[in-house]
């Protein structure tokens, strides 16, 4: 599973359930109804997903759900540790969650 966490460059953050992947934020499932179980959102670099692999998940499942809004602050924090994302590709994603 996977967030869209910048839609023009097409960048996603895996969902995982265990922290062991880079920067992990914890994704309570309580919160993040969309879930089975309490996950990790691997914020340590951005995927660059296929845009026919895209279509298609949304053609078959749709969007599922959202991440919880509250966590934007957690996601930016993790970002700016994350030394294996570019700067240009963490001011792209930091200026998209910044407007939500």
């Amino acid at each position: 599973m996977v967030v869209c966490v910048e839609p023009e460059a097409g960048y996603f953050f895996r969902i995982n359930s265990e922290p062991k992947w880079r920067e992990p934020v914890f994704l309570k499932q309580s919160e993040n109804t969309f879930l089975q179980h309490d996950s990790y959102l691997e914020c340590g670099g951005p995927l660059d997903l296929d845009e026919y692999i895209i279509l298609e998940a949304l053609r078959e499942k749709g969007v599922i759900g959202r991440v919880n809004d509250n966590l934007v602050g957690n996601i930016l924090a993790a970002l700016e540790k994350a030394y294996s994302v570019s700067p240009s590709d963490r001011d792209m994603i930091c200026a998209v969650l910044r407007t939500v």
